[in-house]
């Protein structure tokens, strides 16, 4: 027999002839613990036929049927054996050979197993082994050590009772929750995207909150993609991938925040993809928010893009009138004070952004109100936002053409298109939006954008912002369009 893995730095001792019957306890322990973590058919397969021999109290030879068994164990199972000997406190070796083959004298194989077994890992789904690592002692380990903090780093207030739910981000809520009911077994993987401040933060940290409070025992792993980066850095400089690879393998859902910041960072691109596959094959839930649609975040590589459109890609929209007052009543009750609804609703027409501008100015009005020993009303309101809250429709900045020309440039056509009188769709779509957006955004007349547009009748012009304004409440791609758009104009505005 050709045992692949020989001692070392002694001579060994030959082993007995022996096999099952001759075996330590140790190694029947190890087989039960294995028992428990695999599935049964696995564990018939391909740990049950293994044969074992003593070498001596500390050492036992394990030997394979054959070279396909030997590979099999080393290439999926060798976690889950490391794993029991580490949770069972047996400081054992294992040494294997494979039965029927002859050693290479000329050639022998130099693999020593040795230095793996020293450094447990945990499977998937199983907390880490209290063992101490080698590699804890060099320099910089503590700096690492609190980068690669294992809590799950969730906010206890975000929860999905805490969350003002709407028609703009029901179809999110509703998606979120049924992954938090059965995580990794529903959406696989979810993206949530919308503009900053709509609340996909909140809706994240109510996953990993709702899991925990289900499942008590789950490892929830909550992230920005810069810290992703960072921790990455760290442990580039320093050495500790072994470590930044668990952490973030070892999880069973994994909630990451602004995935639009890793564009660009082709080796954080890389890591994260293969922290992906390691997850969706484990059949692990994740969970990524982004500002952007995945079709839409710049520099990032296809295969990646294309993993995020595996599972469900849910929406956030900015909320309406309706849900505004709701969110505001909802924050002052927090807060401990009753919201009279004129004011709410003054603050909630004014304030026409995202939640994180209605929440600021309402704290305005409630600092400024018990600065001043003032009732909280709708004058009160008026006098402190009116330097505040301006509505950017009404941005003179903004002009039909500065929208003409950023639509041109998004659709990579010419402004001479937008007004020419072709039908193609190639030009009569970006034209149609073009029309939706100068009037949504200037607030022109009809007339007036067709005059704009090649003196396109005032209907022309009408049916383009129906049709838009409809379709864009179910094609995804279109708000993916529009919202690309509108954030270019709200740097020209």
């Amino acid at each position: 027999m050709q045992t692949l893995f020989p001692s070392h730095g002694h001579d060994a001792k030959k082993p007995s002839a022996g096999f099952e019957g001759e075996s330590s306890d140790n190694w029947q322990r190890i087989k039960e613990a294995l028992r428990q973590m695999l599935p049964e058919v696995d564990f018939q397969q391909w740990i049950e036929p293994l044969k074992s021999r003593v070498v001596s109290d500390s050492e036992i030879v394990l030997t394979f049927p054959d070279m396909s068994s030997y590979q099999k164990v080393l290439n999926s199972y060798m976690d889950q054996l490391d794993y029991c000997k580490a949770t069972l406190g047996l400081p054992v070796l294992l040494r294997f050979e494979i039965e029927g083959a002859t050693p290479n004298d000329g050639d022998p194989l130099d693999l020593d197993y040795t230095a793996l077994n020293d450094v447990p890992r945990a499977p998937d789904g199983y907390p880490e082994p209290d063992t101490q690592y080698p590699s804890d002692t060099r320099e910089g380990s503590n700096i690492v050590a609190r980068a690669l903090t294992l809590q799950s780093q969730l906010n206890a207030e975000y929860t999905f009772q805490t969350f003002v739910n709407g028609p703009s981000n029901q179809f999110a809520h509703a998606s979120c929750l049924a992954v938090a009911d059965a995580p990794g077994q529903t959406y696989n993987p979810l993206f949530l995207y919308g503009g900053t401040g709509l609340g996909k933060t909140h809706l994240l940290h109510a996953v990993g909150n709702k899991v925990l409070k289900t499942k008590r025992n789950a490892v929830i792993t909550y992230i920005t993609s810069e810290r992703f980066m960072n921790e990455l850095i760290y442990c580039l400089r320093f050495n500790k991938m072994w470590d930044f690879r668990r952490k973030y393998r070892n999880c069973d859902v994994l909630l990451v925040d602004d995935i639009q910041f890793i564009s660009g960072k082709e080796r954080t691109q890389e890591e994260f993809f293969h922290t992906f596959n390691a997850l969706y094959e484990a059949k692990k839930q994740i969970v990524v928010t982004s500002d952007i649609f995945p079709q839409d975040i710049p520099d990032i590589e296809d295969r990646l893009r294309n993993r995020f459109q595996w599972g469900l890609i849910a929406d956030i929209q900015p909320p309406d009138i309706e849900h505004r007052v709701a969110i505001l009543m909802n924050k002052a009750e927090k807060q401990g004070m009753i919201l009279q609804s004129a004011v709410a609703e003054y603050i909630a027409t004014h304030a026409k952004g995202n939640i994180r501008v209605l929440e600021g100015a309402l704290r305005r009005v409630i600092a400024f109100a018990a600065l001043q020993g003032r009732a909280i009303n709708v004058q009160l309101a008026s006098e402190i936002l009116q330097d505040v809250l301006v509505d950017k429709n009404s941005d003179s900045n903004l002009s039909i053409e500065s929208i003409q020309k950023v639509v041109a440039e998004h659709f990579k056509i010419k402004v001479s298109d937008l007004k020419s009188k072709k039908r193609q769709r190639a030009l009569s779509f970006p034209r149609q939006i073009a029309m939706f957006l100068s009037r949504v955004r200037t607030q022109s007349s009809f007339p007036e954008i067709g005059t704009f547009f090649g003196g396109k009748d005032h209907t022309t012009v009408m049916h383009a912002v129906k049709k838009i304004e409809k379709d864009r409440k179910k094609d995804l791609e279109l708000k993916a369009q529009l919202e690309a758009i509108e954030r270019k104009l709200d740097v020209i505005s």
